[in-house]
C-alpha cells in the first residue's frame, strides 16, 4: 500500500513539473501566436519540461514586410520539435535545439517555405527579487537545399526580455525578424518588428 502511495506522489509531482506553453506576441500590426505541447505530460518514458511539439500562427502586418506582390495581411504557419535542458554549469539557463517546418502562401507568386534547424535560450538574472528576470533568444537557418517553393532559404532570428509576474505567468518585449529572400527577389522579408505580449505555463 505504501509502494502504491510512494509512485501515486512520484507521478503526480512529475506531471506536476511539466508545463504545457502558450504565447501571444503583438504589436499595432503584427499578431503571433504559440503553442508548445510538453511530451513529458503524455509520455512517462520523457522526461518532463524536455521535449516540445510546438506550433504557431504569424499573422504580419504590410508595413513590417518587404514581399512581392503586398497584401494587407500575410500568413505564416509552423510545427516543430524542440529539445530542451537546463545547463550544469550554469543553472538558471536553458538550452534547446529544434527543427520546424514554415509555410507562408504569398499573391500571386511563389510561397514561403522551409524547414530550418537552430536553437533557443533563456537566462533567469541572478538577482534576488520578487519578480524574476529572464533574458533570451532563438536563431534558426535554412539553407537552399532545406528551402521550397522558390524560396532562396530562411533565417530567423529573436531577442526578448521576460517578467515573471507570476509562478506561471510573465510579460515578455523584444524583436523579431523572419528574412525570406526568395527567386523572384532576394531582398524579401516576411516580418522585422518590435512587440509585447503574453506567455503562460500550464
Amino acid at each position: 500500500m505504501l509502494k502504491k502511495l510512494l509512485l501515486s506522489t512520484t507521478l503526480f509531482l512529475s506531471s506536476a513539473s511539466a508545463m504545457h506553453e502558450f504565447e501571444l506576441n503583438l504589436n499595432d500590426k503584427d499578431i503571433d501566436l504559440h503553442l508548445g505541447l510538453d511530451m513529458g505530460q503524455f509520455n512517462d518514458n520523457v522526461e518532463p519540461d524536455n521535449v516540445f511539439i510546438t506550433t504557431r500562427l504569424l499573422i504580419g502586418g504590410e508595413d513590417h514586410a518587404r514581399l512581392p506582390n503586398i497584401q494587407s495581411r500575410n500568413y505564416l504557419g509552423e510545427v516543430g520539435f524542440l529539445v530542451q535542458s537546463t545547463s550544469s554549469f550554469s543553472p538558471g539557463l536553458t538550452m534547446g535545439m529544434g527543427i520546424k517546418y514554415d509555410y507562408g502562401a504569398l499573391k500571386n507568386t511563389s510561397a514561403i517555405s522551409a524547414v530550418p534547424i537552430g536553437v533557443e535560450g533563456d537566462y533567469v538574472l541572478p538577482f534576488d527579487i520578487a519578480l524574476p528576470l529572464h533574458v533570451g533568444g532563438l536563431f534558426y537557418y535554412a539553407p537552399e537545399v532545406l528551402s521550397f517553393a522558390g524560396s532562396q532559404h530562411y533565417m530567423e532570428y529573436e531577442a526578448h526580455f521576460d517578467i515573471e509576474l507570476m509562478e506561471r505567468g510573465l510579460i515578455t518585449t523584444g524583436y523579431r525578424g523572419l528574412e525570406t529572400p526568395l527567386q523572384v527577389t532576394d531582398k524579401a522579408y516576411f516580418n522585422r518588428s518590435f512587440f509585447f505580449g503574453l506567455k503562460f505555463k500550464f
